[in-house]
């Protein structure tokens, strides 16, 4: 026998229980998607940069050689493979500890031609951002 005091309270505190749940859920899902896009956006704006950056280094290698990349982006390495670091805002960094980007540049030469394959990657997390080949005439 069923009491006057049991009104159907219980049943509506397991609705508004699976209510709370399911807006949990949603918010949830919301915020998951929320990261996704800010970090496609982050590696979108990374890879801009990155693209600017490896054309100024093939720009500069163009028309000075490794010489002009040791004096305006302070490359590291020999006349065969170097090294450069940029900051946050893409100025380069003489040192790995000051940077937040990596730049390989390999320069070989065939002939009268030379090729330098230049890479650019993020060092937080290693993820390659940008690679670029660039040929020109080797003077004599």
């Amino acid at each position: 026998m069923r009491s006057k005091r049991d009104s159907g309270t219980a049943l509506f505190l397991m609705e508004m229980i699976a209510v709370v749940c399911f807006f949990i859920l949603c918010a949830s899902v919301c915020i998951l998607v929320f990261v996704r896009a800010n970090n496609l956006s982050r590696l979108a704006k990374d890879t801009n940069y990155a693209s600017l950056a490896a054309e100024s280094v093939a720009e500069i290698w163009k028309a000075e050689d490794a010489g002009g990349l040791k004096d305006r982006l302070l490359m590291s390495g020999d006349q065969s493979t170097g090294v450069i670091y940029w900051d946050s805002v893409w100025s380069p960094v003489p040192e790995k500890e000051e940077a937040e980007y990596g730049g390989q540049v390999d320069m070989t030469a065939e002939g009268r031609v030379g090729e330098a394959r230049i890479r650019v990657w993020r060092l937080e997390d290693d993820v390659e951002l940008f690679v670029l080949t660039a040929k020109r005439i080797l003077r004599e």
